[in-house]
């Protein structure tokens, strides 16, 4: 498959996953890998099927069903993971549903989700809360207050109800950014510094 790969004498590798609309060139993908890179890591940031032929035909397409993405995650983590380095698994969106359910196969040392797709944003009764115990490699989920993925959660946060997440996760919210981190219009000057938290909490959570 498809990947591409920044600095490969990194001591540790990040192998970080889009998510379903937009593919892992976008000024997101960009930023973050950037990121792990400034931490000394190794980046791979490999293509998901339909996103390869999205590639190859110019047009959008809806990703493959959970199956595939994971058969071509798995063979592309069998071959990197010869080399048995340290690992961390990071993913946007749908790319953090597929991370987690092969973190425990690959001995992943730590899992890290931006934008957990947690409720459909048409579906806020469809939870997939329950994903997060498919790994008990820890967790670190970045989650923005204006994402429409979350609004049940942060609803039940603000009425001052627990958020219970599996005892190796841990949710920290970035106030005011949407599913991909941005500000409002208005306040548009603010992006460049949420991702900047984003960023920072990444750090910690690895160091």
């Amino acid at each position: 498959m498809r990947y591409q790969q920044q600095n490969p004498e990194g001591a540790f590798r990040i192998v970080f996953l889009h998510g379903s609309g937009g593919g892992p060139d976008t000024a997101f993908m960009d930023f973050f890998a950037e990121q792990g890179i400034a931490l000394g890591a190794e980046l791979v940031r490999p293509d998901f099927p339909y996103w390869e032929k999205v590639r190859e035909t110019g047009k959008p397409r809806p990703p493959n069903k959970m199956q595939a993405l994971l058969d071509a995650i798995d063979e592309l983590l069998s071959e990197l993971q010869q080399d048995n380095k340290p690992l961390v698994l990071m993913g946007k969106s749908l790319g953090s549903r597929v991370m987690l359910r092969l973190a425990d196969k690959y001995g992943a040392k730590a899992v890290i989700a931006l934008g957990f797709p947690f409720h459909p944003p048409q579906k806020p009764e469809k939870s997939r809360l329950e994903e997060l115990e498919m790994t008990q490699a820890p967790g670190l989920i970045l989650q923005g207050t204006r994402d429409p993925f979350s609004k049940p959660l942060l609803k039940r946060a603000e009425q001052g109800q627990s958020v219970e997440l599996p005892h190796n996760w841990q949710l920290q919210w970035l106030e005011g950014a949407d599913h991909g981190f941005a500000a409002t219009k208005a306040k548009a000057e603010n992006t460049p510094k949420l991702w900047q938290q984003a960023a920072d909490a990444i750090k910690e959570f690895i160091q």
